[in-house]
């Protein structure tokens, strides 16, 4: 998944993240959660990432696809049961989620089963190649590098526990 999916910039402003877990951990005492998680932005533009905040939070996407080599890069592999935070494109946090799933890949491995946790536009694996591949294209270019169909990547399945919407109301 690229960044028109998450951004993996990190995060300017951990104190507020622990806040908004302190939150959470008020509002979902039978998770016990613990006293790890990470930050991840969501989009790679304020559009896109109101776009696909409004599609995790209306719980239509629950899942996502990383480049391996973008995980590896940022220190941010994540695994099965792991927490994180999505935050908008302002890195406000939004929502956390829960991952379920977390299954190394290449492009071309993935299929229909992988691709039913997309947004509803996204779900055709055809669809899902286009916009993927559309996406990957010109960011591995400006790596200095091509697209390939065995590209590796994360799929990765969550399940949303906890959404704040932003205080002036807007979604």
């Amino acid at each position: 998944m690229g960044r028109h999916e998450l951004s993996l910039r990190l995060p300017t402003c951990m104190g507020e993240y622990d806040e908004f877990w302190g939150r959470c951990q008020r509002a979902l005492p039978d998770e016990h959660l613990g006293a790890r998680y990470t930050v991840r932005r969501v989009g790679n533009a304020q559009a896109i990432s109101e776009t696909l905040l409004d599609l995790v939070v209306s719980g239509q996407k629950t899942g996502l696809f990383t480049r391996l080599a973008e995980l590896e890069a940022a220190g941010l592999m994540h695994s099965a049961g792991d927490y994180v935070i999505f935050t908008d494109y302002a890195d406000q946090p939004r929502c956390l989620v829960r991952m379920q799933e977390c299954k190394r890949l290449k492009f071309s491995e993935v299929g229909p089963e992988h691709t039913s946790c997309e947004s509803p536009a996204a779900r055709d694996i055809e669809v899902w190649r286009s916009i993927h591949r559309g996406y990957w294209t010109p960011v591995l270019a400006a790596e200095g590098a091509k697209f390939r169909e065995d590209i590796p990547i994360l799929f990765q399945r969550f399940k949303l526990l906890y959404v704040e919407h932003p205080p002036d109301g807007k979604r």
